[in-house]
């Protein structure tokens, strides 16, 4: 009771906090355009999504990107973000499942920005209401979905899109979200020439960083009690969709549109690893990019 008392609290909160941003930024809104070559990050759960993200989006000349706070204010960023410092020691430093940083400011998935305003129109409402995951399983890729609900999505993902692209003055969006995988064409039919980064890590190792992250993560925000079974199939089906779909879906992506990357790689060499992903793509700016990535490394080091 006490979850659902702050999450009523807090949808209050938002409710005046959407309606100064409905009178400041409506007209804006309606006529921002959104770059027609976004850059979706794609691959499992747990398989370094986070980390490449995290290191394009050092690329501030060239990509913009949701941000945490923008994932946590989708009806108010605009305006409120001016006043993020308020709310700054309500997030920790280090994400609860592994060593990543955390803020207000680091890139974040823009599907949790459009699971709000959508209702609920996303594979991630089970993080809430888990008992009823197989409800939601539809959500991936919207195949099974009814026209009104599929509409809803995509309405609510462009709104987001279009707010973060004000946010970044018309930049190219670097967009994060795992649950992207299994949506490559919906994604094409409404980016036809949307790039697209797909990471993939050994299958043993993914599904044992999903099950810690179940147990260190997933009890921050369920409204529900899950059972183990439960939570079991829901990481299970999730990685068997996640693959199917991206599998049946990667070839409609135009040559020169997609790459893949190793995890292994990556770790290994992430310089490296993004200088080929630029010239594989034909991003331009890695030499800028280039001292920026080093200087994190050495930082972490």
């Amino acid at each position: 009771w006490q979850r659902v008392l702050f999450v009523t609290a807090v949808s209050i909160f938002n409710t005046f906090l959407a309606i100064v941003e409905w009178l400041l930024f409506a007209r804006q809104i309606a006529a921002a355009t959104i770059h027609p070559r976004p850059v979706f990050v794609l691959g499992h759960p747990r398989t370094g999504t986070t980390l490449l993200h995290n290191l394009l989006a050092k690329d501030v000349e060239q990509f913009g990107h949701c941000s945490t706070f923008c994932a946590g204010f989708p009806s108010s960023f605009l305006w409120f973000e001016r006043f993020k410092g308020l709310l700054a020691g309500m997030v920790d430093k280090k994400r609860p499942m592994d060593e990543m940083e955390l803020s207000l400011d680091v890139p974040q998935e823009d599907e949790l920005a459009t699971n709000v305003l959508s209702a609920g129109t996303s594979p991630y409402m089970p993080l809430t209401f888990m008992t009823h995951e197989p409800s939601y399983r539809k959500f991936f890729s919207f195949e099974d979905a009814t026209p009104a609900q599929t509409a809803r999505w995509t309405e609510c993902f462009l709104h987001v899109l279009k707010k973060l692209s004000l946010r970044c003055g018309g930049k190219r969006l670097l967009l994060k979200s795992p649950v992207h995988t299994g949506r490559v064409a919906l994604l094409l039919q409404l980016f036809p020439d949307a790039q697209f980064v797909y990471v993939h890590r050994d299958p043993l190792t993914v599904f044992a960083s999903a099950c810690h992250m179940a147990d260190t993560t997933y009890w921050y925000t369920y409204l529900a009690r899950p059972t183990d079974a439960q939570v079991t199939a829901f990481i299970l089906d999730q990685f068997v969709t996640l693959w199917d779909e991206y599998k049946a879906d990667r070839a409609l992506v135009p040559k020169g549109n997609l790459h893949e990357v190793a995890y292994a790689d990556l770790a290994a060499d992430p310089v490296g690893e993004v200088r080929r992903l630029y010239a594989a793509l034909g991003l331009p700016g890695f030499n800028t990019l280039r001292p920026r990535l080093a200087a994190h490394f050495g930082a972490r080091g």
